[in-house]
């Protein structure tokens, strides 16, 4: 979610892929600070000012949502279709450098096969209070989209290939570059604009696999700016790391869902789940094309709903 647009980025290098997106305008490591201690930096004041403004005047809209959607926000097989292509087989922006350039090709279907385990990373400025309710935060979300795409996903130490970063605009380049010495596809000198963030990006995901062909997703890191306040840094916690699942792109027709860059809904929707479960349906390979796939998923999506 970007306050006007919401940056998708696809970027290709010889040996690996990586696919971004944005969204703007567990066990974990801590560190000793206590809850309420001041944390004096100028410019995240100017930011944590900026970001509050900014979710009033969404609030104040009728938007960032929590209720899932409702009888306002009804869809059908054809919504599912629709939006699922757009979703998993599209980016909206390739990467050049710390150049964004529109893109409109189809790409292949990215999923996990492995086991999803992630870490989350704190900068010192945030509290210990604010850490708890993140992992909580977290930690549920984690445990949801699990139970939805019956993927193994987990907050945790061992075998890491996600990493969640929490932390303020000058802690973030520090964490990415502690990262990238174990996980070179994340190195911010090939892809700096993850460490130069302009204030209309509130939180990255940045998934990768290799270039052979039906590659699974391998790795993936989530960006979010300890600046945010509650509902603004609810909705990335759930847009970033449930995109972080490979369904990478936004569609204006995905409704009700957290996959719109209009903002309307903040938390996962019973639309977003439906989704998740087509995407890690089977019958749907890591790397196979829109073309291959259009009639599985259509009959995935009309199995769903028969439940539903």
């Amino acid at each position: 979610m970007l306050e006007s647009m919401n940056y998708k980025l696809f970027i290709f290098s010889l040996f690996i892929f990586l696919l971004l997106s944005s969204c703007g305008d567990n066990l974990g490591f801590f560190n000793n600070r206590k809850s309420g201690e001041e944390f004096s930096d100028p410019q995240e004041a100017k930011l944590r000012k900026y970001y509050s403004r900014l979710e009033k005047r969404k609030t104040s809209l009728g938007l960032l949502r929590q209720d899932g959607g409702g009888d306002d926000t009804p869809f059908d097989v054809d919504d599912i279709v629709e939006v699922f292509e757009q979703l998993a087989f599209y980016n909206e922006y390739d990467i050049d450098k710390n150049k964004l350039l529109p893109n409109s090709n189809a790409v292949s279907l990215a999923k996990w096969k492995s086991n999803t385990n992630i870490i989350v990373r704190f900068g010192d400025s945030v509290d210990k209070r604010q850490k708890n309710k993140d992992l909580q935060e977290i930690n549920t979300l984690v445990s949801n989209l699990s139970k939805i795409t019956n993927q193994k996903i987990k907050v945790s130490q061992q075998n890491v290939n996600t990493y969640v970063i929490v932390a303020n605009q000058k802690e973030i380049k520090n964490l990415i570059d502690e990262i990238s010495s174990q996980r070179p596809e994340f190195d911010p000198k090939r892809i700096p604009i993850i460490t130069q963030l302009p204030k209309e990006i509130h939180c990255v995901a940045m998934t990768s696999m290799s270039s052979e062909p039906n590659s699974a997703i391998s790795s993936a890191l989530v960006i979010i700016r300890n600046e945010l306040p509650d509902l603004m840094r609810r909705a990335c916690i759930h847009e970033e790391i449930a995109q972080s699942l490979g369904l990478t792109n936004d569609s204006h027709f995905a409704r009700p869902s957290i996959f719109n860059d209009d903002d309307e809904f903040a938390t996962l929707t019973k639309f977003d789940e439906v989704l998740l479960q087509i995407l890690y349906d089977d019958r749907l390979y890591p790397g196979i094309s829109k073309k291959e796939a259009s009639q599985l998923v259509r009959q995935i999506a009309k199995e769903i709903t028969i439940s539903l």
